[in-house]
């Protein structure tokens, strides 16, 4: 029987003991403190039990004893088991906890208005930045769940009213731009976005719905939106035609004036490739502007290029375009602007007046003829004067002038428009500086001293073979060498030939070319200072030696005077193509 009630008592105080430390474990004090109370005052009454066995030796009835130490495993074994539980318990409600105060931060923390509504129409829950954007407190929310529609804007109440309604009727998600009017009666644009909200068994818990200010993005939208209209309007009305190309060169936008230029609807020209529409790929004129558009699209680089299209009725008229790539921030191309004018009069002007400058220069010579050949036949009479005759001759001299002057003009006309090529021959081109040079000074009263030099050394039957048309050389070095006796008043004038790997000509006289016409001097009609100089001599003199694949240059100081530099190939070269001539560039 004392083992027993020894056993029962000491199994109550290891529960007593138990109960304490779930103390610290659960944090619920006085509980655990009263039940530990409880079973420490059941192990004292045991106790005491125990002792009067000893002093009285009364005997405890057996079954009861049994009962009581029962009971005592059961205590034991009731809080021993319970302690992992209450453990986890309380980690559960520690991460809960924990869980509870991330959300409510990012909640309580956000510019946008949070809010949580009930199925019934009252607000769950409303964030404290409803303030900020509405002027009202979250609390005045909660209290009055009808103030949330009060401060909709009257223009845009019904509409919001429906949706709600339907949102309510069919749990769909809600998104719309509208406005409200804050506790101060100011007008505000909010973003409103909603969702229906469901519980894990598919339960409708109501809606959770944010709001934020969109003022400042409606007065951009705006903005915006009269700056696309002004420029559509621009772009629309203008008397070009203008495209947009997707990267791939497909049409995405084009303005009316290209549709009426070219007999098209919309539908027609959209989607299809730029050069579809506006190229004939069998045209031959077409091949160098496909090029140029291809190597655009591919590469992104501007082209500028005239071809001639085909509008929808068959009719031709020729296009000045501007083809610019548009790049994004990554430097990769988003799309083309190709802007074009129709330049169909231009084209016909020019070709007026190219055939009138040929027929003009080409029919002055007929005349010429008769002005250089009778006073010829004349002069054969024997009943005029010498005095007569001296005329006569003056006058077919003045007509053989003018028949070279026609002839060279008409040269250079046909150089500059690609209808003549040289004709290359081999001559000696010390003999043909000689010729100029008395050429130059035929009919001057004072004669410049002309040097002429080769390597720095007086010629002597030295002689040089040059490739190039004797004839345009000859007109070339006549226009230099003019010029420079004329700009040196009566002061001496050098030429020197040096050959190395090509011929090279320099021509120095004392003179200094004005500054402000050093970097053009070579372009057409440049002149200044000079009686009658047209500005043409110069012009003809770097078209011939670029024709004949050289170079011509210019350096001119006030102390070293000026010197012309020609640089000529000793052999054959393919002369530069024509435009790159016209446009002064080969690249």
């Amino acid at each position: 029987m004392e083992f027993i009630v020894i056993s029962s008592t000491i199994l109550q105080f290891i529960a007593g003991f138990l109960a304490l430390r779930l103390i610290s474990e659960t944090g619920k004090n006085w509980a655990w403190l009263l039940l530990s109370a409880g079973i420490f005052a059941m192990a004292f009454r045991r106790t005491h039990t125990l002792i009067e066995i000893y002093q009285s030796g009364n005997i405890p009835s057996f079954s009861f004893e049994l009962l009581g130490l029962v009971i005592s495993v059961l205590v034991l074994g009731g809080i021993y088991l319970i302690a992992p539980l209450l453990r986890d318990m309380r980690t559960a409600a520690d991460k809960l906890a924990e869980k509870e105060e991330r959300y409510r931060t990012v909640a309580e923390f956000t510019n946008d208005w949070e809010y949580w509504m009930a199925p019934d129409g009252n607000f769950i829950y409303v964030s404290p930045s409803c303030e900020k954007i509405t002027g009202y407190a979250s609390r005045e929310f909660l209290n009055d769940p009808q103030l949330f529609y009060s401060i909709i804007h009257p223009d845009y109440k019904e509409k919001v009213l429906k949706k709600g309604a339907a949102i309510n009727n069919l749990h769909k998600p809600l998104q719309l731009d509208f406005k409200i009017i804050d506790k101060s009666g100011q007008a505000h644009w909010v973003d409103y976005v909603s969702l229906p909200v469901y519980s894990a068994e598919g339960v409708f818990l109501g809606v959770r719905a944010s709001a934020r200010n969109i003022d400042q993005r409606k007065s951009l939208e705006k903005e915006l939106k009269s700056s696309r209209a002004l420029y559509e309007n621009l772009v629309q009305n203008s008397l070009c035609m203008v495209l947009r190309l997707t990267s791939q060169g497909k049409v995405s936008f084009v303005n009316n004036y290209t549709l009426h230029n070219m007999g098209y609807v919309e539908d027609e020209v959209m989607g299809k490739h730029f050069t579809e529409v506006f190229f004939r790929k069998d045209q031959a004129s077409c091949a160098d502007a496909l090029r140029l558009v291809n190597e655009s699209l591919a590469l992104g680089r501007q082209v500028n290029f005239e071809v001639e299209h085909f509008k929808k009725d068959g009719a031709r008229f020729w296009g000045e375009w501007v083809n610019s790539a548009v790049f994004n921030e990554f430097g990769e191309i988003r799309e083309f602007v190709c802007i074009g004018i129709d330049v169909t009069k231009r084209k016909v002007l020019e070709k007026i007046k190219d055939d009138v400058t040929r027929i003009v220069r080409h029919d002055l010579k007929s005349p010429l003829t008769g002005i250089i050949g009778i006073p010829r036949l004349v002069r054969k009479e024997e009943n005029i004067t010498s005095r007569q005759a001296d005329l006569l001759k003056a006058v077919e001299d003045a007509g053989t002038i003018m028949l070279d002057m026609i002839n060279h003009s008409l040269q250079m006309y046909m150089l500059e428009t690609g209808e003549k090529d040289i004709e290359f021959e081999e001559f000696d081109l010390v003999q043909l500086v000689k010729e100029v040079i008395q050429y130059v000074q035929i009919g001057k009263e004072l004669e410049n001293i002309i040097e002429l030099t080769i390597e720095g050394r007086s010629p002597e039957e030295e002689v040089i073979t040059l490739p190039g048309e004797r004839y345009l050389i000859f007109s070339m070095f006549g226009n230099l060498l003019r010029n420079a006796v004329e700009s040196c008043e009566n002061k001496s004038v050098s030429v020197d030939i040096r050959i190395n790997d090509d011929c090279i000509i320099k021509i120095h006289n004392a003179g200094v070319v004005p500054a402000s016409i050093r970097e053009t001097f070579f372009e057409k009609y440049v002149t200044e200072g000079k009686s009658g100089g047209t500005g043409l001599g110069t012009y003809s003199a770097r078209l011939i030696v670029e024709k004949h694949g050289g170079e011509i240059s210019l350096n001119s100081m006030e102390e070293a005077g000026t010197t012309v530099t020609v640089k000529l190939p000793l052999t054959r070269e393919t002369h530069a193509p024509l435009m790159e001539v016209l446009n002064g560039s080969t690249g």
